[in-house]
């Protein structure tokens, strides 16, 4: 199962370094920074940088998993972990790899 198609959990264990390594690589340019998984996305407009961050915040209201935002006129910082466990768990990779799926090339 793809991590996009997959929903977040209520329940989860918080992941050894090694298993954040192993599916950070199923991500596109996420890092794993510490305890967190972070990733800046860059826009050519306000417009569309907001419109980016209410997608974000669509679905991690869906999921009930909320990152930390960092957000400018053209550019927008998501930053994963799952204050609950204390690190990452497997919800983070989940959510990073749903805004993966926003981002046409």
């Amino acid at each position: 199962m793809s991590l996009n198609t997959e929903r977040c959990s209520n329940s989860v264990e918080k992941l050894d370094h090694m298993a954040a390594e192993m599916l950070s690589t199923e991500l596109n340019d996420w890092l794993l920074v510490n305890d967190t998984l972070e990733k800046t996305f860059r826009f050519k407009s306000f417009h569309e940088t907001m419109a980016f961050a209410n997608a974000v915040a669509y679905i991690a209201h869906q999921q009930d998993h909320h990152p930390d935002i960092n957000l400018s006129f053209s550019r927008c910082k998501l930053i994963w972990n799952t204050h609950s466990v204390g690190g990452l768990s497997r919800n983070d990779f989940i959510c990073a790899a749903r805004v993966d799926g926003l981002i046409l090339t």
